[in-house]
């Protein structure tokens, strides 16, 4: 869930608590908080510690935390986080996630840009421009995550700057799209049915369906499989129909 992380430091600064305070990023990374006495003497990612993990987890916002009060085991002290600093800058980035928190539901929200009133808009910048071009319509915050190559919160204030602006407008939220390992052994699964009926041709008949329905195969949801396999038996011959009918049974 969005939240800031604010909320949770500031009282482990103040009331001088020690322990160790664990962030779990939704998308695959963690951070460990070494705290001695409200000093944040070490910070620690999967792949990064000391100041540039705290600036890396600082601009995390789809977040869940624990604290481990006590005994923080072994840890080095990096003297160059600097625990005020730290706090300066989340306080800054609550108001952003406020912001967020109101304006984006979660991360499977969908928006779409109006291309007229992006061309008109005088206060937006080349920042929110670049993220203005990665929605279509179709993909979701998520999707747009993986693809910005910038901080989650970089790219969720982007967003609001553009809902705000009046820009983007969300479209629908897919609470339903298959995981990736399901999607990806239907659509082998598919491929090589339709490659049995009608050859290399069949590929072609996947896009053509995925088209029709408005979806593509990163966005497939389990509510459109069923509206694929019509689209795709509508392409096929008579005896094709029948064999095609069986097989998707078991994924319908």
């Amino acid at each position: 869930m969005y939240q800031p992380l604010l909320p949770i430091v500031k009282p482990l600064v103040f009331e001088g608590k020690s322990g160790i305070l664990h962030v779990m990023h939704k998308y695959g990374d963690q951070a460990r908080l070494f705290v001695q006495e409200g000093i944040i003497e070490q910070v620690e990612t999967k792949h990064l510690q000391g100041k540039k993990a705290a600036a890396v987890c600082a601009r995390w916002v789809n977040i869940s935390t624990s604290f481990d009060e006590g005994d923080q085991g072994g840890h080095t002290v990096d003297s160059e986080i600097d625990t005020n600093d730290f706090l300066s800058f989340l306080e800054k980035s609550s108001k952003n996630i406020a912001i967020i928190q109101k304006k984006i539901v979660n991360d499977q929200a969908i928006f779409r840009i109006d291309s007229n009133k992006l061309n008109k808009a005088t206060k937006l910048g080349a920042e929110d421009l670049k993220i203005a071009l990665l929605f279509d319509g179709k993909r979701t915050i998520e999707q747009i995550l993986s693809l910005a190559e910038k901080s989650e919160l970089a790219v969720l204030t982007h967003t609001c700057r553009l809902i705000m602006s009046g820009v983007a407008e969300q479209v629908t939220e897919k609470k339903d799209i298959l995981p990736q390992q399901k999607r990806e052994e239907l659509l082998q699964s598919l491929d090589g049915k339709l490659t049995d009926l009608v050859g290399p041709a069949g590929a072609i008949l996947v896009e053509d369906a995925l088209e029709k329905i408005g979806s593509e195969p990163e966005m497939l949801a389990q509510s459109e499989i069923a509206q694929l396999f019509e689209e795709i038996k509508v392409m096929l011959d008579d005896d094709e129909k029948e064999s095609f009918a069986d097989w998707a049974k078991k994924f319908l």
